[in-house]
Parts: structure tokens; sequence; C-alpha cells
């Protein structure tokens, strides 16, 4: 029982230098600098997250673009700031993908049993799928506060697509099926856009948001195919030309062709594309101090 009274004092002794050491502790007074607006001759990478995306290429949704979130496939987004309040933005996206196969095919066999009229000797595919977006803009900068920014402005998209596709096969029979099907599209677009900017402290990083109207153009689309078909027996060759588009289907299932085919679309909306901004702003200019934190 002694024991277990002298323990218990101890605790409380302790407990209470504890606390005192608590009580007399001295909080450091931190002098945050807000002066990282930046100004002009500095530039932003810009990160864009899309709260509403409108960005199809599908001709009813008339967003520009989804934004910039890492993903493979987004725009890279840059700012640039001419003067304290007007800044240019630009988006790029340079995409490619393209193959090449070429063989020929195993003798018949007990475990590869060939119908020569239906079956493949050789042949030789490619695909190539291109795409080019330039989106460009310029914002107007009305408040000159160190943590609070808001602007307004307009940007527009130039995108140019192409997929193309040839498969050129000779049968074992002596046909031969060569077959080039070739998509072409392009985008335009404009908006006017309106938002704001959140300076964080002593970084230079702004959060914002924004949204406006846009509309979209949406040329060509169609596929045109160019196809030659000879029939080795009859000593017959036959070479087609016509125009095809997705979700056009005739009775038979098969595309419906066309001599002559012209494709448009259009859609404008207001708030197609609403996003949540990140920015992180450097210096353009070596002999310029950075901004305080960074």
């Amino acid at each position: 029982m002694k024991k277990s009274l002298l323990l218990f004092m101890a605790v409380v002794l302790t407990g209470t230098t504890v606390l005192g050491q608590l009580s007399t502790r001295q909080n450091y007074d931190w002098d945050f600098q807000l002066s990282t607006r930046p100004q002009a001759g500095d530039a932003a990478l810009h990160f864009v997250i899309p709260i509403v995306d409108l960005s199809a290429d599908n001709g009813s949704d008339a967003g520009l673009y989804n934004g910039n979130t890492l993903a493979a496939g987004d725009l890279l987004t840059f700012k640039y700031y001419k003067t304290d309040n007007l800044v240019y933005r630009a988006g790029l996206r340079f995409a490619a993908d393209n193959s090449h196969a070429s063989g020929t095919a195993a003798d018949s066999s007990f475990f590869n049993p060939i119908i020569e009229d239906a079956e493949l000797e050789t042949i030789d595919s490619r695909t190539i799928d291109r795409m080019y977006a330039l989106a460009f803009g310029a914002e107007q900068h009305f408040t000159n506060s160190n943590i609070f920014d808001v602007y307004a402005g307009g940007e527009a998209l130039i995108g140019l697509g192409k997929d193309k596709s040839i498969m050129n096969g000779t049968y074992f029979n002596g046909d031969i099926d060569n077959t080039t099907m070739t998509t072409s599209t392009t985008v335009f677009g404009f908006a006017g856009v309106a938002g704001f900017n959140v300076f964080i402290a002593e970084l230079p990083i702004a959060v914002g948001l924004e949204y406006g109207w846009g509309g979209k153009w949406i040329f060509n689309g169609k596929t045109h195919v160019e196809r030659t078909l000879e029939i080795d027996a009859a000593d017959v060759s036959a070479t087609s030309e016509w125009d095809q588009q997705d979700a056009d289907l005739n009775n038979n299932g098969d595309p419906r062709q066309y001599s002559s085919l012209s494709r448009r679309q259009f859609n404008m909306d207001t708030n197609n594309s609403v996003r949540v901004n990140v920015l992180i702003y450097f210096n353009t200019d070596k002999d310029k101090p950075e901004p305080a934190g960074s």
C-alpha cells in the first residue's frame, strides 16, 4: 500500500511538471508574405481538373478540351504573363499511333485446315493514327490583390485528326483483296471564360475555378474506302471507292455506302466546361528575383 501511494505521488508530480512545461511554451510567430502574385514575364504550368467535361468529338458536346490531369491524351497547358494583367494561355497535343504487320500463313495441315478461297496466305497491314490540337487564348485580370484574382477572357481550339488503315491480302487460291480506309477530322472551337484564382501564401501556386460559354464545329469525320478485288480463277479485277460513316448501317448490318458524303456538326452551350485550375508559377527572366517562399 505504501509503495502504491509513493508511485501515485510520483506520477502526479511528473504530470504537473509536464503541464507546467506545456503551459509556458511559446509559439513561433509566423510572418506570412503574400506577395506571390505573378507579374509580367512570369509563366505557369497549368493543370486543369474538369468538373463538367463535355469535350468529346461527337458533335453534341461543345467543350474544347477535357483538361490536363496528367492522363495520356491530355493537352499540355501553359500560361504566360505578357503584362501584369494580360495573360496568354496555350495548350498543345501531338499524338501518333502507328503499326505495321506482314506475314505468310502456315501450310494447310491436320492441325491447320485451310479453305483456299476463305483464308489469306499473305497479309500486309498498316494503321496510322494521328492527332494534332492547339488551344490558345488570352485573359484580362482585373484585381491587384495578392490573394484573390478575377479575370475574363477567351480561347480557341484547332484540331486535326487522321486515322488510316491499310489491309492488303492474298488468298491461297490466288485472289487479292486490298482495302484502304481513311478518316479525317477537323475541329474548330471557341469559348468565352470567366474565373478566379486564389494565391497560396509564400508559395508560387494558385488554385482557381473557371467556367464559360463556347461552341465547336466538327468537320468531316467520314470514312473514305478504296477497295480492289481480283478474282484469279475468273481473271476479274474490280476497284471501287465510297464514303461511309459510323452507326449508319444498311439492312444487312453493313455500313451504308455513299458516292459523295459531306458531314458537319456544331454545338454550343453555357457551362459546357467547368474547370478547377492549379497553377505553378515560375520566372522566365533569370535576373528577376523569385517570389517569396519559392
